[in-house]
């Protein structure tokens, strides 16, 4: 058997594997004797069955596996003997035709390959040195009272007063009236809550005046500060498709309990329930931590900031042509669904950027010899988790729960697979970081947030 490299350019080779009929006729013989002491054929005990008869029902398939893993075994074999380093899978080519076998009728066979060839990666414009800026955002006073009013409010007590205020939650019997003024026999009725804000400016007085059990009569669509849909669905709870064209507009709106959320109280109870036992234990102490956690996450975002901003240019002044014809043609066939060429045309620019971003990643991390080790997947995945946590405002999490949670998430296999990917992209970052110029600016969090909006 022989491999040839019948032709090459700079992104497809065409590479032909030739089999003489001697290199395959013996192991497919004894697979198809193997065959014939498992086969159990109707008539014939279970692996008595005759040879002829095994070779003859099951004969072609044997030589089209044997024949199909030793071509298999020779374009890969021969690819990693001359490091060739391809895109994808090797295919057939366009022009090769379908094997015609004949386990009566064993001959020599030529298969030509097509192999996409993976481009040379040059961080040319990395030479220059080039400058990026790195932003430091501030932490202004108004933020940091935000979210202290936030995790203040997180915590809160509640109370039951018998006259309504602007934020308080309010519990309504809604009741559909008659043309008269009463409530309309067998008319829509819900009982619902609502906050203010879900009313019009020129509803509001004649809510605001309500006391528990009193009641108001409102036009519910020129007063509720929603679409008519919404409230039909939501507010009235109507979906008998049928009444709803005979809804009329005055309802009867009857306060049955008014809801107050009062900000905790800054003392030690809010101080261990917001942040735990290790927490801080004062106002002053609680305005330390948070501006901490402000600083850090600022920090983060502009660094995520920058990292996009270096992406983008290895992506723009890294040329990295692709044998696109090539690629479409594998993802196609490589695709476990069934897949259209215009699904492929429309989906490919980005399958073709994550390819090229991919070979970048691949040049930084070898060329460094770049690694992750498990301690640094277990470090990641506690950040993630922590960070996760934190964006649902649990910040009193602990470490018994986070571990158990770690733990879990260690065992995925999938998700561990992207977590190591996610980390190899940062290193190969960090790695261009140190090749070129970082200029800090100061920035509020107004213009970077306008800054990172302009970019999106």
């Amino acid at each position: 058997m022989t491999v040839t490299q019948e032709s090459t350019n700079a992104l497809v080779s065409t590479i032909k594997v030739q089999l003489k009929k001697e290199d395959y006729e013996k192991k497919v013989t004894e697979t198809i004797k193997k065959v014939a002491k498992q086969a159990t054929l109707k008539g014939f005990r279970p692996g008595m069955a005759p040879l002829g008869l095994v070779k003859k029902m099951y004969g072609t398939s044997v030589l089209a596996e044997e024949v199909q893993k030793l071509l298999n075994d020779q374009i890969f074999t021969y690819l990693q003997e001359n490091k060739i380093d391809v895109l994808g899978q090797p295919m057939p080519s366009p022009n090769q035709p379908l094997l015609d076998l004949d386990i009566n009728n064993m001959k020599d066979i030529d298969f030509t390959y097509e192999v996409g060839l993976s481009p040379e990666v040059k961080f040319n414009f990395l030479d220059s040195k080039p400058t990026f800026t790195k932003y430091k955002v501030g932490v202004e006073d108004h933020m940091l009272n935000e979210e202290i009013d936030r995790i203040r409010k997180r915590f809160a007590k509640y109370e039951y007063p018998e006259s309504v205020e602007e934020n308080d939650i309010l519990s309504f019997t809604i009741e559909e009236l008659s043309a008269d003024g009463s409530v309309r026999e067998g008319g829509a009725s819900n009982v619902t809550s609502l906050m203010l804000d879900m009313l019009k400016e020129s509803a509001r007085p004649a809510v605001l005046a309500l006391k528990k059990h009193e009641s108001t009569t409102l036009n519910i669509w020129e007063s509720l500060d929603r679409g008519k849909e919404d409230i039909i669905k939501h507010i009235l709870n109507v979906t008998d498709e049928m009444v709803i064209p005979t809804l009329g507009d005055n309802f009867k709106l009857t306060l049955n309990n008014i809801t107050r959320s009062l900000p905790a109280d800054m003392n030690e109870e809010f101080f261990v329930k917001a942040f735990g036992e290790n927490g801080p234990k004062t106002e002053a102490e609680m305005r330390e931590n948070i501006t901490k956690d402000l600083e850090s996450y600022f920090s983060g975002q502009a660094d995520s900031y920058l990292t996009n901003e270096l992406y983008n240019a290895l992506m723009e002044k890294v040329e990295l042509p692709l044998p696109d014809e090539f690629m479409k043609r594998w993802v196609k066939t490589a695709n476990e669904k069934e897949i259209s060429d215009e699904q492929i045309e429309k989906e490919y620019p980005m399958f073709s950027k994550q390819i090229r971003w991919n070979l970048i990643v691949k040049k930084i991390i070898t060329d460094q010899q770049i690694n992750v080790s498990e301690q640094e997947l277990r470090d990641k995945v506690k950040v993630d988790t922590i960070a996760q946590m934190y964006s649902y405002g649990l910040r009193n999490i602990g470490d018994e729960w986070v571990d158990q949670f770690i733990e879990k998430q260690l065992k995925d296999k999938q998700y561990m697979d992207k977590t190591r990917e996610q980390i190899l992209d940062n290193k190969a970052l960090d790695y261009v970081k140190t090749k070129v110029a970082l200029q800090e600016k100061a920035i509020s969090f107004d213009d970077f947030k306008a800054l990172v909006e302009k970019k999106a």
